[in-house]
């Protein structure tokens, strides 16, 4: 099986008193935080294990969660190594920890390759739901990098309990040319207790959440159900992909684009299922090896495989449903989405959204090539 990443996100820390408010972010139960801390991969031992092995798989970017990743104290030594070894960083946080200071020595340590992605998930000062900083602070980390000219990312975390000001967010950033992705709330880490109440109904997502996130191409790629002709995809990518998963540009669900891995060096095809889902630990398994012949990447990398209505939809390879939203309802991560409102009888329905989605993608695709950006 040929397989090719784009991007590994790396919990390189689990230290929670500045929890990040997107779903890649650490385990925030103190009990699992207190166990793993024992088990942290070394400075040294990420260097032999990850920076020597990834490009085998194709590994370009390496995005630094936690906790806060600055947090840790070998932090710049990691974004050092991370350089020296050819690939890009995009450091995640809550934006806290984000001082001029810090900024400086993070695009030194970095050659200046790195983008900040901070999370921010709603405008809303009253809307505290997952939230351990006010918008102020992340917003004004987001000026901040602008002034300096560092490249910037924003994370919004998405769910029932910020669906009616998501509108208001997304269009801030928008209107300031601010990238973004969508990340879905889920029931990972502390996120369980709070899941049945914030993950939204597929009325919900049909009627509050999905219509914002077609609106706006600066954060296009990055979220289902998503109705994009299959055909259109094939003739801006020539046919990249990796096994049956959309490259070039990656679009709908990420799995099989990206892949996660914690801080003791569990490798996962979802930072957000890093908890529950396991395909092997690095300190047993060289990273490649792991995604080539693990049963877990061998399943969610051929969509053909997906059940329930993923299964039967044009949009089975151009989306693929989120395979983290699936897992957390069924516990099979390659059931149908629970959130999709769209209701094929087989791959001959088309939804009335594909027009609207091919138009926005195109200018998506040409905003991504006019950047120098690698779609």
């Amino acid at each position: 099986m040929n397989v090719h990443f784009t991007a590994l996100y790396f919990e390189a820390t689990r230290l929670c008193n500045l929890q990040c408010s997107i779903c890649m972010s650490s385990s925030n139960v103190a009990k699992k935080v207190r166990e793993s801390r024992r088990r942290e991969l070394t400075t040294d031992e990420i260097e032999r294990y990850v920076f020597e092995t990834a490009r085998e798989i194709g590994i370009q970017t390496i995005g630094w969660s936690g906790g806060e990743f600055l947090l840790r104290e070998d932090a710049l030594e990691l974004l050092r190594r991370a350089h020296g070894h050819g690939y890009h960083s995009s450091v995640c946080s809550n934006g806290v920890a984000l001082t001029r200071e810090k900024l400086e020595e993070v695009r030194e340590a970095a050659g200046g390759d790195v983008v900040l992605a901070v999370g921010v998930n709603s405008l809303d000062e009253t809307n505290a739901a997952s939230r351990d900083t006010g918008a102020e602070t992340a917003l004004a980390a987001l000026e901040l990098c602008k002034e300096m000219g560092l490249r910037r990312h924003v994370v919004v975390n998405v769910g029932r309990h910020n669906m009616q000001t998501l509108g208001q967010t997304l269009r801030y950033l928008a209107d300031r040319g601010i990238p973004y992705n969508r990340s879905p709330f889920t029931a990972r880490g502390s996120g369980a207790c709070a899941f049945a109440g914030h993950c939204p109904s597929s009325g919900e997502m049909e009627k509050h959440i999905h219509p914002e996130l077609r609106k706006h191409a600066c954060g296009y790629v990055s979220f289902t159900p998503f109705f994009l002709s299959p055909e259109l995809h094939e003739s801006f990518s020539k046919g990249a992909k990796n096994v049956t998963v959309p490259q070039n540009p990656s679009i709908g669900c990420w799995v099989g684009t990206w892949l996660g891995m914690n801080a003791e060096g569990d490798v996962s095809p979802c930072g957000i299922l890093l908890d529950d889902l396991n395909a092997g630990n690095v300190r047993e398994t060289p990273l490649p090896r792991i995604v080539t012949e693990s049963e877990v990447f061998r399943r969610i990398l051929d969509r053909s495989q997906l059940g329930g209505k993923c299964g039967r939809c044009r949009y089975q390879y151009t989306c693929g449903g989120c395979r983290a939203m699936a897992f957390y309802r069924s516990g099979d991560y390659m059931d149908e989405d629970p959130t999709c409102f769209f209701e094929p009888v087989d791959r001959t329905t088309v939804s009335e959204h594909e027009a609207e989605t091919n138009e926005v993608f195109k200018r998506y695709a040409f905003m991504a090539r006019f950047t120098g950006a690698r779609i």
